[in-house]
């Protein structure tokens, strides 16, 4: 089964609600153009889009009607590396501090998703749901759920060595420890609902090099066995050394830029790197805001940021405001000297936001696409809400030097290629699902265009953006 035909089958394998919309004279900003069509009309039915045209459509009896002039109707984006079973924070779920506040994880999971929808984030793309992503669909309005099948680095490597206290086995049900298991656990997380395949490459963070890598021959059986199944590989990989090993074994995608430019000795060969990656046709996850959202959590009065606001639930944010993801800020703080001012510390994060930048901004200048991704929380970032986080994303990319109308691509087609679903999503044309924005301003002029966000529309169903505030 191909991707594509496998993800409209885990999407259709529920009851929908049926929504029959003609939304009438509103411009179309649809990537695959040069510009936006003025003047148009669009029919929606059981979710997808039918029809469209520049004469005003006759409605039909039981369809409802959206009035669009003076607005832009965009597909809406894809964050292709979101994280649905994190808390903002606290971190997984599962594990402490998140099992110590079961209420506010409560109040999270239910707002997670609106919060989403309410920055236009209409499809999501999980590397790594851990065992939780259930209670992300079982909301009743929801962003398009993909997701991998993740497995582990060896059990004292990352990221498992990140989860003392509990049984690896609990956690990452797709465990590969030899060449031989390859083929039976990614059988079995395709049954599952998987389309892609997670791998880890991390010895270690910033200059550190002291955790263990899975085997060469274990990570060409995985790439060898998720190729027959038309199953990318995303590698989680930073530094420049993990990506030489992702592009020996010529893995599909990088889930993150390349920000760790730590290198023996000499100038680190940071181009040469990328030219690897544009060589290979490596798919690229730049994930800006990892660095920035550790930044963005040490740094004094970034909780006063009012953006938090509709996307964080109150009694969270509260929890926030006391003092409840001060152990995280700490933690980043104590790897540095301890007279150090945390606006520094926060400054020096920024460079890995600055490195991922220039990397990104040369990958697009030689026309390499790259992926909407905001790796969302990322950490246990209080900063990083959903939804928020993928807006932000885009804001750094725009400062990186791509355009609006680029970044737009990156957050829809781009992804959809990748992935096999360049028939469903990515795009404003009949048979593709009726995932969709209603805009106050161009979003191929500017990224600011996705703060005037004024409808969501999701498989036809017309969402109001301010109903899905946070409470």
């Amino acid at each position: 089964m191909s991707i594509s035909a496998l993800a409209l089958a885990l999407f259709t394998a529920q009851p929908v609600p049926s929504y029959d919309l003609v939304i009438r004279n509103v411009a179309i900003a649809s990537p695959e153009r040069d510009a936006v069509l003025t003047g148009q009309s669009v029919r929606i039915r059981d979710g997808r889009i039918v029809e469209i045209g520049d004469s005003p459509m006759r409605v039909s009896e039981g369809e409802a009607v959206l009035e669009g002039e003076g607005r832009f109707l965009a597909p809406g984006l894809t964050d292709s590396h979101h994280h649905v079973s994190f808390v903002p924070g606290m971190g997984a779920v599962g594990l402490p501090p998140a099992t110590e506040h079961p209420e506010l994880v409560a109040a999270y999971m239910a707002q997670q998703p609106r919060s989403l929808l309410y920055h236009g984030v209409t499809q999501i793309l999980d590397p790594s749901p851990l065992t939780g992503w259930e209670a992300f669909t079982d909301q009743p309005q929801h962003p398009d759920l993909l997701r991998c099948g993740e497995v582990p680095g060896p059990h004292d490597g990352y990221p498992v060595n990140q989860r003392a206290g509990q049984n690896p086995e609990d956690a990452y049900p797709y465990d590969i420890d030899t060449p031989e298991d390859a083929a039976p656990v990614i059988a079995r997380m395709q049954a599952d609902g998987a389309i892609c395949v997670k791998v880890y490459l991390e010895n270690g963070f910033g200059a550190a090099s002291v955790w263990p890598l899975m085997s060469d021959a274990t990570l060409d059986a995985i790439k060898a066995e998720a190729s027959a199944r038309n199953m990318p590989v995303l590698v989680h990989a930073n530094a420049i050394d993990m990506y030489e090993i992702a592009l020996d074994h010529e893995l599909g995608v990088m889930a993150h830029g390349l920000w760790n430019w730590q290198w023996p000795e000499g100038e680190p060969p940071v181009v040469e790197t990328l030219d690897r990656v544009i060589a290979g046709d490596v798919g690229y996850m730049p994930t800006l805001r990892v660095m920035a959202g550790l930044a963005d959590h040490v740094r004094p009065g970034s909780l006063d940021n009012p953006d938090l606001e509709p996307v964080t639930p109150r009694d969270l944010m509260d929890f926030y405001r006391e003092g409840g993801a001060d152990w995280f800020a700490d933690e980043l703080a104590s790897d540095f000297p301890a007279d150090m001012p945390r606006e520094e510390i926060a400054d020096i994060f920024g460079l890995g936001v600055q490195r991922g930048q220039r990397a990104l901004a040369y990958l697009h200048g030689q026309g390499h696409p790259v992926m909407l991704a905001s790796d969302c929380p990322g950490s246990p970032t209080a900063i990083n809400q959903p939804g928020l986080c993928t807006v932000l994303e885009m804001e750094a990319m725009a400062a990186a030097g791509m355009s609006a109308r680029d970044i737009l691509r990156s957050g829809t087609l781009s992804i959809a290629e990748q992935f096999g679903l360049e028939a469903e999503y990515g795009r404003i044309a009949p048979g593709f699902v009726a995932n969709l924005v209603l805009l106050e301003e161009n979003p191929f002029e500017s990224v600011r265009a996705w703060r005037s966000l004024d409808v969501v529309i999701l498989r036809g169903e017309v969402i109001e953006r301010d109903s899905l505030r946070a409470r």
